[in-house]
């Protein structure tokens, strides 16, 4: 279940989430379980998206992130977790504005025939459940955080001269989430991810919980805000 021991590379400010890519692999057993099911199979082996080892599930010296890493990686929450980015990975050139609204609460976002990254996830039971056999609301929209956070870090690194660039602190400004259906556990569920726009220090983002069936189970659309830096 645990992806790695703790882990310092947060503390190397500079070309952090490149050095995190090259110096860590995607757990394999977890790799192994997603392979086993047939709808998720597919994701994995795809040539357009390459498995990447997921941030939030290595705990690192300073506590960071050991929600996702300790708490809900057990045999009872999440035991198996994995990250997929697109291989043609673009972020676009920050706009004027913001981009336009496109949220309704009676049908679901259109998500891109291929998304930025996947999230795969195996909910256990009953270690997220509110509900019987049901995912707890406030996981969900965690779940959604996480992998939405997730997906701000790999832009904002793919705006980086080689990644060499100081690391940006990325904080959760707004996410508004919508529930559309029960989350069922135990099973598997894949979030989809994709930026919809920049603007200046702004990234948003959109992001959907689906069942094997692509029905959308939970869908939000966040914004993150990059902290200004201090100056010397």
């Amino acid at each position: 279940m645990k992806e790695d021991t703790e882990d310092s590379s947060h503390l190397n400010t500079s070309n952090f989430m490149t050095s995190f890519l090259a110096d860590h692999a995607p757990p394999t057993e977890s790799i192994s379980h997603f392979k086993s099911i047939s709808w998720l199979q597919p994701l994995i082996t795809s040539p357009k998206y390459k498995v990447i080892p997921t941030f939030s599930r290595h705990l690192k010296s300073s506590g960071e992130d050991y929600f996702f890493s300790r708490t809900i990686n057990t045999t009872v929450t999440i035991p198996h977790m994995i990250s997929i980015q697109l291989r043609d990975f673009n972020t676009p050139e920050p706009s004027n504005s913001p981009p336009p609204s496109s949220t309704s609460h009676k049908t679901p976002a259109i998500a891109p025939s291929h998304p930025d990254a996947l999230t795969l996830l195996s909910l256990s039971s009953p270690g997220l459940n509110g509900h019987p056999s049901t995912l707890h609301g406030g996981v969900t929209c965690a779940i959604l955080d996480e992998t939405m956070g997730l997906l701000i870090m790999l832009h904002d690194n793919n705006t980086k001269a080689d990644g060499k660039e100081e690391r940006d602190s990325l904080y959760t400004a707004n996410l508004n989430v919508t529930y559309r259906a029960p989350v069922p556990t135990p099973g598997e569920v894949l979030v989809k991810t994709w930026l919809v726009g920049r603007q200046g220090r702004k990234w948003y983002s959109k992001g959907q919980i689906v069942d094997r069936e692509g029905v959308v189970l939970a869908e939000a659309d966040g914004l993150w805000v990059t902290a200004r830096r201090q100056k010397m």
